[in-house]
């Protein structure tokens, strides 16, 4: 038997939580901490191609969580929507079954079961409202809406539709299967999609029919924040009471995921059922009440008529076993819900930082894409013409034209100049052979014979060459090279390679990282092949640093709970637990960092623990609510007793100690 004065050791427990939707999830990690969940990381992200790579893409995901946390996670809980589970067989589609199963073993994890996201959402709002639910609930995926309605708490009515275009002709076809059985409440409230807003305009601004509702109804919004909170306060109900257990290892005939209810803590740890209701709990076996014992004689007694020594002993036995009880078994787990002060602020604050590396040693192969001619130059004979009176010399290198080819002499040549016949009655060209090479490679310079050749620059009637016979030797063909193109993206690839691939750089818990000034670049480059040299393929290998810009969360929060505290009401305390950000901006500044981020805290009502729980000691259950409401401006609570004995069942413990008191913000 574990006594309570017998027991300081703190428990903590990390968890990891993967909610699957139809395109995208949500991979969170939990820890829970002095019977305490919260919200340590999460990490959003598309699937790549449907459910076919989901373990990919959830490995890539929980990388990264795991990277920054330095930490391995193996307990693990599933949310899902409901149109992934189906209704006739309490489970989630064998379709998405097999999947996540494969995901399990996949990345080595330990099932604790799954939740459907409907039951946090109802259980998210009833616990924040203090009141029974009334409402529409509407759960809109891509290709998908879920409609769940309910009726003081319970759930009346579950339908799941196919999703078009027109959401009011979704939501109009659901309601039409609703208003059969009952009416419709006057509530809608939705959750986690995109375009919620025009979502809820397009509902607010249609005029429904009558037979629908009978006043406009109220829309609420959920945002993605309060569906995982709600997510994760259904899960910490569920564990709240669990000790930190050695898992034991799964048969292999095990299929099913679930919680588990009301079974002995032994076989919990080898079985799970399905279908979790979050009403229900995981539950250890409570301890057994003391028997008492008889004594043993030591002698003989001496009885009056009256039998009041039996009376004696029997009222001492009773008030023993009264004792025994109320010390150690009469327990109860109060949390209260304080009012609060709900405080935003844009803020912009310089922060210390530090600086850290790694390096890692890539390779990546491309084909190129790079054209190149290559092959050789037509070449011939000529005989140049001149009918000029003067004697010419056609340098090496002179350009021929011949339409829209160029040749070139290879030799200087000299042409004598021109003369008449005996009669005088013509002139007669002096005449000189010549060898020449076409400017440019290909088979269109062999030109047939008696082709006539032009020099640039000069009279074509006065100078001018012919062959006596055909041009030959030009041929021409293409090749496949290295670009310059080729080489840069193959250096972007492995740069984006490195950026997902690279080893971790080894973070402090409390770290952040300023991802927006990352810096990745090369040490070394090495490539195949040059610019312009023939081939099919390039290869890069190369050297890769990265450098990361790291600050501390926790002195970002001290200067953000300064700056917000001149705003908190005077009876009203900040913890900083309750501050949250998101980063607009960050930028390097001299020897800090320059931190433009929007801050939202809950800062709540002061009270004294010690003088509640005080105040409660033996009070009727039926009294708790208004004596915490006048006393202390409390609204909600929720009430857990745990009393062996039924006549104390509705009441408080008569110590302190027994009762344990949890703070939580409205």
């Amino acid at each position: 038997m574990n006594f309570p004065f017998f027991s300081g050791k703190k428990n903590k427990e990390f968890y990891l939580g993967i909610f699957l939707k139809e395109d995208q999830g949500i991979v969170m990690i939990f820890l829970k901490e002095n019977g305490r969940l919260e919200l340590v990381d999460r990490e959003k992200f598309n699937y790549t191609n449907s459910w076919e790579n989901l373990t990919n893409d959830v490995d890539e995901a929980l990388y990264k969580l795991e990277k920054n946390l330095d930490l391995e996670i193996k307990k693990t809980i599933i949310f899902v929507y409901s149109h992934l589970v189906d209704t006739k067989i309490g489970d989630i589609k064998q379709v998405y079954l097999q999947k996540i199963k494969h995901l399990i073993k996949a990345l080595d994890l330990q099932p604790m079961g799954y939740i459907e996201c409907f039951e946090a959402m109802s259980h998210f709002l009833q616990t924040g409202d203090s009141s029974s639910l009334t409402a529409i609930l509407v759960e809109i995926d891509k290709t998908q809406v879920g409609i769940f309605t309910y009726k003081g708490g319970k759930i009346e009515s579950k339908n799941i539709l196919g999703r078009t275009g027109d959401i009011i002709a979704d939501l109009t076809e659901g309601f039409e299967e609703v208003k059969k059985r009952s009416m419709l409440p006057a509530r809608i409230i939705l959750y986690d999609s995109d375009n919620l807003d025009d979502t809820a305009t397009k509902i607010l601004s249609h005029r429904w029919s009558s037979d629908f509702f009978v006043q406009i109804p109220k829309v609420d919004i959920l945002s993605e924040d309060e569906v995982i909170n709600g997510l994760m306060d259904i899960f910490g109900e569920q564990i709240k009471d669990r000790s930190p257990v050695k898992v034991e290892e799964e048969s292999p005939s095990q299929e099913n995921f679930g919680f588990l209810i009301n079974e002995d803590i032994v076989e919990a740890e080898k079985n799970f059922i399905t279908a979790p209701n979050w009403k229900h709990k995981f539950k250890e076996l409570g301890h057994k009440m003391l028997a008492v014992l008889p004594m043993k004689k030591q002698g003989k007694f001496k009885f009056d008529l009256s039998g009041k020594i039996f009376m004696i002993v029997g009222i001492l036995i009773i008030a023993m076993g009264l004792f025994v009880n109320e010390y150690f078994f009469h327990k109860v787990n109060l949390t209260v819900y304080l009012p609060t002060q709900l405080l935003e602020k844009n803020v912009k604050l310089d922060i210390d930082y530090r600086l850290a590396s790694a390096s890692a040693d890539f390779s990546e192969t491309a084909n190129t894409t790079g054209k190149q001619d290559i092959g050789d130059k037509a070449h011939g004979s000529i005989t140049i013409h001149n009918f000029d009176e003067k004697e010419r010399t056609f340098a090496k290198g002179t350009v021929l034209q011949n339409s829209k080819l160029e040749f070139v002499l290879d030799a200087d040549v000299k042409v004598a100049s021109s003369s008449l016949t005996a009669d005088g009655s013509a002139k007669l060209p002096g005449k000189t052979a010549g060898n020449v090479t076409a400017s440019q490679i290909g088979p269109e310079s062999n030109l047939s014979k008696s082709q006539r050749f032009t020099f640039d620059g000069l009279s074509s009637a006065t100078y001018f060459a012919v062959n006596d016979s055909a041009f030959s030797g030009g041929s021409k063909k293409q090749i496949q090279t290295v670009s310059k193109k080729d080489q840069d993206e193959l250096k972007t690839a492995v740069l984006n390679k490195a950026k997902n691939k690279i080893p971790s750089i080894k973070i402090e818990t409390d770290e952040a990282i300023a991802s927006s000034l990352s810096e990745t670049d090369f040490n070394k480059i090495n490539f195949s092949k040059e610019i312009g040299e023939e081939s099919s393929k390039l290869t890069l290998s190369a050297t890769v640093d990265t450098t990361q810009y790291l600050y501390s969360k926790k002195l970002f929060i001290d200067k953000v709970s300064d700056l917000l505290e001149p705003d908190v009401k005077n009876d009203y305390s900040l913890e900083k637990s309750n501050i949250s950000y998101t980063t607009n901006k960050i930028s390097k500044k001299d020897d800090a960092l320059a931190i433009d981020a929007k801050v939202k805290a809950k800062a709540a009502i002061k009270i004294s623990t010690d003088d509640i729980k005080k105040s409660l000691l033996g009070k009727k259950e039926s009294d708790i609510k208004e004596l915490l409401k006048s006393q202390y401006k409390i609204e909600g609570y929720n009430l857990d007793i745990s009393e062996p004995l039924p006549i104390f069942k509705n009441y408080m413990p008569f110590f302190v100690k027994n009762i344990i008191l949890v703070n939580s913000s409205l």
